[in-house]
């Protein structure tokens, strides 16, 4: 079972536990699966950023499980697994936690058998145990405890024997409550009827492992009583026990500066990796929003005439990662070797497009002192002699500031579109996602990295425009700051430039500000 291969022409089922919430807790085997399904069927408890792993072209099925308003009954999801899989196709069964643990994977298990389908059990990082050590809780202490109970708690208490409750009331045992809100009023009073002290600490952590984490300290007489106020709503997992109080309590997520706060960045998820990794590892839980469709030009005509004509070029200037792909790509197409472009000197503008020309095994002359159109031009102005020709690089929105003032600097500049910018189709979930989390007001910071970005963003939301301009922007040069002025965004920061570092410094001084202007 350590080959997640299907046999040949045959569909295959993949029961995958997604983890507590944090992405990043999922498994290596459960990403393999993701990346090779044709069909996901997925829940409200999934981390829907797990579904970005999932190829583009595989079919996406919601089917709810949201206590009390599913969009799908047990026996249609298994219906629905079984016609997938009777069609050849890879089908993955995403789950939230592991699929075995209260997640009726063995209900699902039982069914794919019975109607003759090879699955794959994919384990998950159980809630049960995360959750709690997100909260700084160690579900075991040799303080503490010497036995664990996980139940769940959509379970009436009323219906347990007085067995199974005095089980509960055992000392030195930390009890675990899984999806544990409905019940725990009436869990608490039967446990302290047993003999469990009513001071026994509890600790409730709801959206644990995530940026809207948040968690109560409390105990087994409070609950019982009802004195938690306001009341806690679900997904909620209660720890109740003295590995639950201050004593053993560990704060490891206090050294994460952006532990609980969510970052929107604009940008195709490919680009936006370098970012979202460094924020990940400062605690953060980053959201990737393409608000950019990259495509060809719709006619090559001007850039295969540049081509042609390559030996009249002094300097060719790129300003983007897009652009360096559409112009190599079409270059290699039509001349077939970089080695022709050895006449020419090769301006980049900004760490990400040198990187790209790296990449490719071109080392540019000259790299922009700022990541931005006035550095580009004060750059050139230093090099440029008076006359020489210089074809630009670009997209079909770039404004005309840069070819201006090149030209003023004595340059003789002609502009080449190598790539389009469109509005991109956001996949349902991608959309369903970015909205829902918008209408919460649970996104601390909004990454910028173009005017097009800004347009684009409010294009694709437009109904949440109001919304998306409170939030703290962060923006990647004056001509973006600019776009976001006359959008009326209410708080902007600048970064100096593009490097990572400098990006993550602006976006945590907008969280700075934020803090300073409820």
């Amino acid at each position: 079972m350590d080959s997640i291969t299907p046999e040949k022409n045959s569909g295959t089922v993949y029961l995958v536990g997604g983890g507590p919430g944090d992405p990043e807790l999922l498994t290596l085997k459960g990403k393999k699966a993701l990346e090779k399904a044709q069909v996901v069927l997925y829940d409200h408890l999934s981390s829907l950023d797990l579904l970005d792993l999932v190829p583009e072209s595989a079919e996406f099925i919601d089917v709810g499980k949201e206590r009390g308003h599913p969009k799908l009954g047990q026996r249609e999801i298994e219906e629905l697994m079984v016609d997938r899989a009777n069609k050849g196709l890879t089908v993955v069964r995403l789950k939230g936690g592991d699929p075995l643990v209260f997640g009726r994977g063995g209900e699902e298990g039982q069914a794919l058998e019975k109607a003759g389908i090879p699955y794959v059990i994919v384990p998950g990082v159980t809630s049960a145990i995360a959750v709690p050590a997100y909260a700084g809780v160690p579900v075991s202490h040799r303080d503490t405890n010497s036995r664990i109970s996980i139940l769940t708690g959509h379970s009436n208490p009323d219906r347990m024997t007085k067995e199974e409750i005095s089980s509960l009331a055992i000392p030195m045992q930390t009890v675990i409550v899984m999806m544990g809100v409905e019940h725990i009023q009436k869990l608490a009073a039967k446990m302290i009827a047993a003999g469990k002290d009513k001071k026994t600490p509890v600790m409730i952590v709801r959206w644990g492992t995530t940026a809207a984490q948040t968690s109560w300290d409390t105990t087994l007489g409070e609950i019982a009583l009802q004195t938690l106020v306001p009341p806690v709503r679900p997904p909620a997992v209660v720890v109740i026990g003295e590995s639950a109080g201050k004593d053993v309590r560990l704060s490891w997520t206090r050294h994460l500066p952006l532990s609980q706060k969510t970052i929107l960045i604009t940008r195709e998820r490919e680009q936006a990796s370098f970012l979202k990794n460094s924020l990940t590892a400062l605690g953060a839980e980053v959201l990737v929003c393409p608000t950019i469709s990259i495509e060809h030009p719709d006619d090559w005509t001007e850039t295969d005439n540049a081509i042609k004509e390559m030996d009249q070029w002094k300097w060719i200037m790129f300003l983007s990662p897009n652009g360096v792909r559409g112009f190599l790509t079409r270059f290699l197409f039509l001349n077939g070797d970089l080695r022709n472009l050895h006449r020419q000197k090769i301006f980049s503008l900004g760490p990400q497009t040198t990187k790209s020309l790296s990449d490719r095994g071109i080392i540019p002359d000259l790299v922009s002192e700022d990541s931005h159109g006035e550095g580009v031009i004060k750059s050139m102005k230093k090099v440029i002699l008076e006359g020489e020709k210089i074809l630009m690089v670009r997209g079909d929105r770039g404004d005309r500031s840069i070819p201006e003032g090149l030209v003023s600097a004595g340059g003789d500049v002609s502009v080449i579109s190598c790539y389009t910018n469109r509005l991109p189709r956001l996949l349902p979930h991608v959309e369903e996602r970015i909205s829902s989390r918008i209408l919460e007001g649970t996104i601390d910071a909004i990454v910028f990295y173009s005017p097009s970005s800004v347009s684009n963003l409010l294009s694709l939301f437009p109904q949440l425009a109001s919304s998306i301009r409170s939030i703290p922007a962060s923006a990647i040069g004056p001509t973006t700051q600019k776009a976001l002025e006359a959008e009326h965004f209410s708080r902007i920061n600048v970064s100096r430039d593009t490097t990572v570092k400098a990006m993550v410094q602006t976006i945590q001084e907008s969280l700075n500000q934020k803090r300073h202007h409820p």
